[in-house]
């Protein structure tokens, strides 16, 4: 299995996640994208949202990817998902768990080839991460990721990579 750098990383897989992403909140949401500037930094430890969603690519590039939004983002996201369908208030959580999910679901199945050799990735299915956590970056793992800004708040975008260096040490630590 081959392995990719951290500037693999981000222009293999984080910056088509970010067009996709940029286009996924415009076109698809009708939302603002408030900001052009979109820096990519490979820090060593990432904060998470309270609503972050995460999934992982399977066959020869194995990483796991992170969706964080902001409260209001996902909000509204929720409430372009639903086209002004009423929701009953004790499914409100449910339902906001459901578009976070479909939403990173959507965005990685749409925006990631394999850049080894053009095919398409597999995916796991998207795993929800309760309340703020942090990630730590693993001696021999990298940590690309990218602020999106729209009118109703942020979305971070987190890639980790390669897997197998850091499969049985991710740490998810409680704030």
């Amino acid at each position: 299995m081959q392995n990719i750098e951290a500037g693999q990383i981000e222009e293999n897989i984080l910056l088509p996640m970010l067009e996709r992403s940029i286009s996924f909140l415009k076109e698809d949401m009708h939302i603002s994208v408030t900001s052009n500037n979109l820096e990519v930094v490979c820090p060593n430890q990432v904060e998470l949202k309270k609503n972050t969603a995460m999934i992982g690519t399977g066959g020869s590039i194995q990483v796991i990817i992170t969706m964080s939004y902001d409260d209001e983002l996902l909000d509204k996201l929720v409430e372009a998902f639903l086209e002004g369908e009423e929701v009953p208030e004790d499914e409100k959580d449910e339902v906001k768990e459901s578009v976070s999910s479909e939403i990173v679901n959507t965005i990685v199945g749409n925006s990631l080839t394999n850049p080894l050799d053009g095919t398409t990735l597999s995916i796991t299915p998207p795993i929800l991460i309760y309340e703020a956590k942090s990630l730590f970056k693993h001696k021999s793992s990298k940590i690309a990721t990218a602020t999106i800004k729209t009118e109703f708040g942020d979305m971070l975008l987190t890639v980790i990579g390669p897997k197998e260096s850091f499969a049985d040490t991710l740490n998810f630590k409680e704030l």
